[in-house]
């Protein structure tokens, strides 16, 4: 039986000390599942239970006594040896896991909600039949390409699935995007404990939103830690992919330190992000500039902006993300803003976990399980719709829904907090769209964009660029002299797969699959006439469902998987999506999308495409796990909107 060493030599008083730092509603439902102290039922949850702000409890001293017993049950656990524990009877965790939410968790989606508690963490892999692979899986062979949080996530469960792979990264390191955006102020606007795989649930952060060095910490630790950094190959870069109908098998070109190889393999599953091509905009002189000029993504290595005068271009994530950053050292920066974008103030976002936090992580039996189903409950899909869906009786001349107002008001309240002494720099930051119409924009309440515009050596410009010159910026008539332009300006988000050619049955390009009104994909997944190819982080998977980013991309890559494992064990070839199965869910999906707060037209931004939107997710999570979970299981008789993601069903195999 293994002990922690570091609890059996904590004094009483470092155990009391610590826990001052855990979550009420996370002990309470914790501390029910472990002891089946019921007197932690009667105690009611505040605000802050449902909403994530407030306070966790509505009495302090039902806080503090929370705290007492998780203290209290450490103690015993330590001086009973602090071996392995067991979770505790099923029979209670329906209601544990309520407690924590803060809501009555439905029976019919207990089990959702226990996979997203990580207590399996390699729920969402390969489950053999037999309980080890079958002999066939040595003759198939999958192709991954990158190795961001998908891709490491599939490359993973290959691994352990023991699905003979490759995978494909354009870099000299894992981490995809978060390799390569180094600019000054990346990190994570999401929070870490969700940012993570299923089976990294108890990776410990130092922060509840993680710098970008921090994230790729994780990211090199997924790699290192479950040995796969041995099947990936690196500094190369996937150029073209061809389906060969006779031999059933993908040709994929790649070019490398050792020129361009074609290798052939069974099945594809792409894993490059929607965010992982700069879009640099297209301004007059722009090769004229004497000095530095480059995207956020490309940012420099050994760039100092350092007593430089320099101009970012672009109210996105990065934009707002770098300027305060680069104001505190540069000698003049120039903010150059077509549109402002919401922030959302969050109290924690800059700062660092107390080191008590962390030993929590580390010490307290399912502590970190409890956190994780936590994050998850607090965007669960119930709540979330509320501020993201129109509500059509709502009427009002900047929002869509009650919600959807009480969050503008929110953000209103922030900025004229902020701004109120200027009320020119106010009037300019404030968007004339909804929010979520945009992807909004969390930020430090201490410290961020706005606190960084009151600065002398800060301008906003929200004058049109007319055109860039040797010296800097033309923008309204006026030239800006620069050291150094970074083009903030975001990514080609809807340029799925590009700039990789990929033709599937009869030579098809995939351009052309996607003509009618952009990319789509089965699932998240698949598309038809491209037999084996699976997509992660695909056209609609970027989550407004409910549960977090990752979940969504956990799930679509679990798909994958099993529809691969499925092929393996009934010794077929391929599976490709018909074309009713692959229509029948754009139609789901373009009913529910027409409910959106982000297709506002007011909006201009990546959520939108050809009058649709091509990135995002609005199905609710719940119905898309039911339909991810079990490709080339038995059908059931009845089905979500008619929708058969099955072998022999939506999914053609031979």
């Amino acid at each position: 039986m293994e002990k922690n060493n570091e609890l059996l030599s904590a004094t009483d008083a470092q155990i009391d000390d610590a826990m001052q730092y855990a979550s009420p509603m996370v002990l309470r439902g914790l501390l029910y599942q472990l002891t089946g102290d019921e007197e932690v039922i009667a105690m009611p949850p505040g605000t802050a239970a449902k909403f994530g702000t407030g306070r966790e409890m509505k009495n302090d001293a039902d806080a503090a006594l929370l705290k007492a017993k998780g203290a209290a049950f450490l103690k015993r656990y330590r001086d009973a040896g602090a071996g392995q524990i067991d979770l505790g009877p099923q029979s209670r965790l329906r209601t544990s896991l309520s407690l924590t939410a803060g809501h009555d968790i439905p029976e019919a989606d207990l089990h959702i909600w226990q996979e997203e508690a990580a207590f399996d963490p390699w729920a969402r892999g390969v489950h053999w039949q037999g309980g080890t692979p079958p002999r066939a899986v040595e003759g198939f062979k999958v192709a991954v390409i990158g190795t961001g949080i998908c891709g490491l996530n599939v490359a993973v469960q290959l691994k352990k699935a023991g699905i003979p792979f490759v995978v494909f990264e354009k870099n000299p390191e894992v981490g995809g995007s978060w390799y390569e955006n180094r600019y000054p102020g990346a990190r994570v606007d999401t929070s870490s404990r969700g940012y993570t795989h299923l089976f990294g649930y108890d990776y410990v952060f130092e922060y509840s939103y993680s710098p970008r060095d921090h994230n790729l910490r994780y990211f090199k630790w997924v790699a290192d830690n479950f040995g796969v950094r041995g099947n990936i190959v690196f500094n190369t870069e996937v150029t073209a992919m061809r389906w060969d109908e006779a031999d059933a098998k993908w040709h994929v070109d790649s070019h490398g330190p050792s020129g361009t190889v074609t290798e052939q393999f069974n099945a594809v599953i792409s894993c490059v992000g929607f965010l992982s091509r700069p879009q640099i905009p297209d301004i007059k002189g722009m090769d004229s500039f004497a000095g530095h000029a480059f995207h956020t993504a490309e940012w420099p290595e050994g760039v100092d902006v350092k007593g430089k005068r320099v101009a970012v271009v672009g109210s996105g994530a990065s934009g707002y993300q770098t300027v305060p950053v680069i104001a505190e050292t540069a000698a003049h920066l120039t903010l150059f803003q077509r549109k402002p974008n919401w922030c959302l103030e969050d109290e924690i976002y800059l700062k660092k976990l107390p080191a008590q936090a962390l030993w929590i992580d580390r010490n307290f039996p399912f502590y970190s399980n409890f956190v994780r189903f936590r994050v998850g409950a607090l965007i669960n899909p119930d709540t979330s719709k509320a501020g993201i869906m129109v509500d059509p009786a709502f009427d009002d001349p900047h929002t869509l829904s009650f919600a959807n107002k009480m969050t503008r008001d929110m953000c209103v309240a922030f900025a004229t907090r902020k701004l109120g002494s200027r009320p020119d720099l106010l009037e300019k930051m404030i968007p004339d769209f909804p929010p979520m119409a945009s992807r909004p924009i969390r930020v430090d309440s201490d410290y961020c964009v706005y606190d960084a515009l009151l600065r002398d050596n800060v301008s906003l410009n929200t004058d049109p660029i007319d055109e860039i010159t040797p010296k800097g910026i033309i923008s309204g008539g006026v030239e800006h002299e620069l050291d150094i332009i970074t083009f903030a300006t975001g990514f080609k988000a809807n340029d799925y797969l590009w700039p990789m050619e990929v033709r599937g049955r009869g030579g098809q390009r995939i351009e052309d699959a996607w003509a009618k009104d952009g990319p789509r994909a089965y699932l998240g997944s698949m598309v038809t006439g491209f037999p084996n190819l699976f997509m992660c982080y695909g056209p609609n998977s970027n989550n407004f469902g409910g549960f977090t980013v990752v979940d969504l991309l956990e799930l679509v890559g679990q798909f994958a998987l099993r529809c691969i494992a499925g092929l393996i064990e009934k010794d077929k070839r391929s599976v490709e999506v018909t074309e009713e199965g692959y229509w029948r869910f754009a139609d789901i999906l373009d009913e529910v999308e027409r409910k959106m707060i982000y297709m506002d037209p007011r909006a201009n931004n990546y959520y939108q495409h050809q009058g649709r939107s091509c990135v995002n997710g609005p199905v609710d999570i719940r119905r898309m796990w039911r339909w991810l979970n079990d490709p080339a299981g038995i059908p059931p008789a009845e089905t979500d909107a008619g929708l058969r993601p099955y072998f022999g069903k939506d999914l053609l195999v031979s």
